[in-house]
């Protein structure tokens, strides 16, 4: 019995140490960003310092040196820190927001930085915004709080030489999902150890990207099911794509463990030829063309819309990468002036342009988005797609995990589609509700006049 409570004690005490030792580490770590001159390095006295914070990401090592290069040739005695993350970032923005060691100016993480203040409106800088295309500019309520740098988009990419020996013609996407489904049959029958077509939905944005991009012009709604004409969510849009998906899935045209397949996943088995059609984003072009070359002719175009009756229109998918402003260094004039200066060159023509040069990402500040000698072009093909300007979605409190398991229940027949939507439309109400009576959220913001 001693023995056993000596274990016990020997336990605790070792846990409690090492989270005695992980709260040093991150109190240390954080509070070495502080923004007192003092700590600052002989070189960079008498500068004006500027700390930049975002997500580490497949363009890490562009914006690196871009930083370096803006730190270099700038004339305004202005000095960028630059401190990326990864799966830490969000704990360090908490941490360090609260503690007030956060950084100027960083890459939107919650909601909740909005609603606690800690966030200055985009109005503080006093930019020129006419040369910003206003759909870019995400606003909280009706404040302007950042102005997006990135998106992503959605496609249907194919293996043509499976199409062609399968007897379909390579170079030809079917125009509807029927014709989807038989093409799958086909492929299926050819290759009976080959995916005929597959998704991602794995996480929240995958749902925007294989359910919601295929449905937006059966109605007035982006890839989240927001209705942005009568200020609502209405998953009945998705009963179409729902239905395909499942019948789909009932004849082994989509595997069943598709649902725990990453992106990353989807890449490799695609890149070994073992999907015949797969929805892809433009992340999946930086991979294609840098990592995982591809072997085999490809053919790329827009994802096949449930209703044929209207015009496509497709949005942007991510909605999310963006900088705001920490409301606490914008009190200080000579900071103020020298984050505009940051802003204004993460925003401008040379900067973006390198970054779609590098097929890793998609600028949206750029009016031109081709790039020379391109392999998979059609990826910059955005023509027909928009801003979800009016998209609230990012500001309310989810639980994405259920929403995704409606979905798959739907998919899978475990639930019907019209019980999966009619508990989306119930779970939604309950977030718009929640945000109005909590969170004093005004919806009438979001609404397309």
């Amino acid at each position: 019995m001693n023995n056993k409570r000596t274990k016990f004690t020997v336990y605790i005490i070792v846990v409690f140490l090492l989270l005695l030792a992980s709260m040093v580490y991150r109190f240390k770590f954080y509070k070495s960003y502080a923004s007192d001159k003092s700590t600052l390095p002989p070189e960079l006295q008498g500068k004006t310092i500027v700390r930049l914070w975002m997500k580490k990401s497949i363009i890490s090592p562009t914006r690196s040196y871009q930083i370096d290069k803006f730190n270099r040739e700038n004339k305004d005695n202005i000095h960028i820190i630059f401190t990326e993350y990864k799966e830490d970032y969000y704990n360090a923005i908490r941490t360090t927001l609260a503690s007030g060691h956060g950084p100027d100016m960083f890459e939107y993480g919650y909601s909740t930085l909005m609603k606690n203040n800690q966030i200055a409106g985009l109005d503080a800088l006093n930019m020129d915004m006419n040369k910003i295309d206003k759909s870019n500019i995400i606003y909280y309520k009706d404040t302007p709080i950042g102005i997006k740098l990135m998106e992503n988009n959605a496609k249907i990419i194919w293996n043509k030489d499976l199409f062609e020996k399968s007897g379909l013609n390579p170079n030809n996407l079917p125009k509807t999902w029927e014709e989807l489904i038989q093409y799958g049959k086909k492929i299926k029958q050819k290759f009976p150890n080959v995916i005929p077509f597959a998704f991602p939905i794995k996480e929240y944005e995958d749902m925007n990207i294989s359910v919601g991009e295929p449905s937006t012009n059966s109605g007035s709604i982006y890839t989240t099911f927001w209705d942005y004409k009568n200020g609502n969510y209405n998953f009945n849009y998705a009963k179409d794509i729902l239905q395909n998906y499942s019948k789909m899935f009932s004849l082994g045209l989509i595997v069943k463990d598709f649902d725990e397949k990453s992106r990353n996943q989807l890449r490799a088995e695609f890149y070994e030829g073992n999907i015949a059609m797969m929805i892809s984003t433009f992340e999946d072009k930086g991979y294609f063309s840098n990592i995982l070359p591809l072997s085999f002719d490809t053919g790329i175009e827009d994802i096949i819309q449930v209703n044929k009756k209207n015009k496509n229109s497709y949005y942007y998918t991510q909605n999310m990468n963006f900088l705001v402003l920490n409301s606490e260094s914008v009190k200080d004039e000579e900071k103020k002036k020298a984050m505009r200066k940051v802003y204004e060159y993460l925003l401008s023509e040379s900067v973006n342009r390198e970054i779609l040069e590098t097929r890793n990402a998609l600028p949206v500040n750029l009016k031109n988005k081709s790039v020379k000698n391109d392999i998979y072009k059609e990826y910059n093909d955005v023509r027909n797609y928009h801003n979800a300007t009016y998209d609230p979605t990012m500001f309310l409190s989810r639980n994405s995990r259920y929403e995704i398991n409606l979905v798959l229940e739907a998919i899978k027949g475990s639930r019907s589609v019209d019980s999966a939507i009619n508990e989306l439309n119930k779970q939604f109400k309950k977030y718009y509700d929640f945000a109005i009576d909590k969170e004093n959220f005004d919806f009438s913001n979001y609404k397309k006049k």
